[in-house]
């Protein structure tokens, strides 16, 4: 039943696209597709008619429910005979409320996923694909980095004549890149000279200023919310798109300044205890993880604590992974590792051969007994890093020591009904 529901919403999205004509986007990649898909449309939607879709929808159901402007009907009957009524009514009928501009969210966990979403897409719609980086992630299922590699720049080669590759110069590989696509390609980067590209970067306790350059223009702009400087990296995307559509850097920055991290993407909460939580939750990777690190060693705290949880899907690569991370956070010198899940002992134990006292590691089985811990651990002052694979729903461990429960629905993840039965 499932496969034949797929199928018929993959037909359907198609013929919808077909007869709404709208221009489209996609984002893809490693890491940040969600926060790169917000931030191009905040840029866009001065501008033009534009819907990105819904949370994360980014597989073979999500994006056809990003078309089709609805939320997951999940188990209602009555919500999926709206969804198809909906669907034949715009294959059917041209709306003139319907987006000039979608922009898609596309995610891979096996070679195949994203030609599979490509080809709901008709020729000639798709103007734009970004490819936010390339990074370990689902190496279970891909078994290779050049096999992610290729997956993540399958989008290019969908593009129309006149469409336009965006590229990560800091993270990916341009030039083997411009040297198997036809396509115009903007580059975007902090670390390396590219397209669109940043200067003056500074980090003050409520955000992140730096100054955006494009073709000798420049505009300055300030992060609100900004822990670290990877968050920049889907502005930046973003700012490409919108130069793209021909709009002007200070146009593009006015209309960022609404931008804040998604939930469970290094978001700022207050803690219990007067503490700070960097509430990262969303998922992990090797890459993820690593940046995660970084940027709460670059915080002022009392006490710096990681809270850390199981990297899923990197097949053999796992415990090699895991124990990186380790050495990661003894060389950043946090002041306390906690860990939970089998995989996350690697992580432990890593940490304290690279030095990380042995007093300042704690390891955990249970969700609850690490939270229990974590009430009566946290301090005035603390800052804790809590993140860990989307599998090890370490947004409950976020909700259990926020200062803010009750607006746990409102600023954590996974807080929908289908995740909390």
């Amino acid at each position: 039943m499932k496969k034949l529901i797929k199928k018929l919403l993959k037909i359907l999205t198609r013929q919808v696209l077909e007869k709404q004509w709208p221009q489209v986007i996609t984002v893809t990649g490693s890491v940040g597709k969600t926060s790169t898909k917000q931030a191009i449309c905040l840029v866009l939607k001065g501008k033009f008619s534009v819907r990105g879709g819904a949370k994360n929808y980014n597989n073979e159901l999500g994006v056809p429910f990003a078309v089709l402007g609805l939320d997951s009907p999940q188990k209602s009957v009555i919500g999926w005979l709206k969804l198809l009524a909906t669907g034949l009514r715009l294959a059917l009928f041209k709306e003139s409320n319907y987006p000039a501009i979608l922009v898609l969210e596309i995610g891979a966990d096996k070679p195949g996923d994203l030609k599979y979403l490509l080809e709901m897409i008709p020729a000639g719609l798709l103007k734009v694909a970004v490819l936010t980086a390339v990074a370990p992630a689902h190496l279970e299922f891909f078994g290779t980095m050049e096999k992610i590699f290729q997956e993540k720049i399958s989008p290019f080669f969908f593009l129309t004549k006149d469409g336009l590759a965006i590229i990560n110069q800091d993270n990916c590989d341009v030039q083997k890149i411009k040297e198997k696509i036809h396509s115009a390609v903007i580059t975007f980067g902090i670390k390396q000279q590219a397209d669109i590209a940043i200067n003056n970067i500074q980090q003050v306790e409520s955000g992140i200023s730096f100054q955006l350059k494009n073709n000798g223009q420049a505009s300055d702009f300030f992060l609100s919310e900004g822990v670290y400087f990877h968050q920049i990296y889907p502005l930046l995307a973003a700012v490409a798109v919108g130069v793209f559509y021909k709009m002007s850097l200070e146009d593009i920055s006015q209309n960022l300044a609404a931008y804040t991290p998604p939930a469970g993407r290094m978001r700022r909460l207050g803690g219990k205890n007067k503490s700070l939580i960097i509430d990262d939750t969303y998922n992990s990777s090797p890459e993820s993880c690593k940046r995660a690190l970084e940027a709460l060693s670059t915080m002022q705290a009392k006490r710096k604590i990681a809270v850390l949880g199981d990297m899923l899907e990197l097949g053999q690569t796992s415990q090699t992974f895991h124990k990186a991370i380790g050495q990661t956070a003894a060389d950043l010198k946090v002041d306390y590792l906690i860990t939970y899940g089998q995989m996350a002992q690697f992580i432990a134990e890593s940490s304290q051969t690279n030095g990380l006292p042995q007093e300042r590691i704690f390891s955990f089985s249970e969700l609850e007994k690490l939270s229990d811990f974590l009430k009566n651990f946290i301090q005035r002052g603390d800052v804790l890093l809590v993140k860990g694979s989307q599998g090890m729903r370490m947004e409950k461990i976020v909700k259990n020591i926020m200062a803010q429960p009750e607006k746990a629905k409102e600023l954590l993840v996974r807080q929908e009904e289908e995740w909390n039965p």
